[in-house]
């Protein structure tokens, strides 16, 4: 009996982990028709060669004196937090879905706006938060489905 059990444990494949190292969430929801956004996920390989490489990243840029030591990602939660927190107050995205991840200062707008002229606005606002060095808007402005009301 204890041998069947064990011999089952070991046959069991166990789910690929995944690893999220960017600070990643939804600043709004307002745009029902949007698809979700999932979060970058690393496989374990990915993982390490990122982890690697901003380990020598950083420690290049502090050893030369170009950046603050301790690595260019350890902002990254506040700058996204400052941005969610910003898109949150301003009523010109209550009706957008759009999530935040940061990389190095680098902010990446991923979701739905109603179009170009919110995107642009949303880009704009975004650029204005402390910390943010770019902005990649990839932001979609979707038409309207039938019965919705066209802005």
């Amino acid at each position: 009996m204890y041998l069947i059990g064990t011999f089952a444990a070991y046959g069991a494949e166990e789910a690929p982990r995944t690893y999220q190292l960017d600070p990643f969430s939804q600043a709004t929801s307002g745009y029902a028709a949007c698809p979700s956004v999932n979060p970058p996920l690393l496989d374990e390989q990915q993982m390490r060669a990122q982890a690697h490489s901003r380990a020598e990243r950083g420690t290049s840029c502090c050893l030369a004196r170009t950046c603050e030591c301790g690595g260019a990602y350890k902002h990254d939660p506040e700058i996204n937090d400052r941005v969610i927190e910003a898109l949150r107050r301003d009523a010109r995205f209550r009706d957008t879905s759009v999530w935040v991840t940061t990389t190095r200062g680098f902010v990446t707008l991923q979701g739905c706006v109603h179009n170009a002229s919110q995107k642009r606005a949303l880009e704009r606002l975004v650029k204005r938060q402390e910390g943010v060095a770019t902005v990649w808007n990839e932001t979609a402005a979707l038409p309207p489905r039938s019965g919705e009301r066209k802005r």
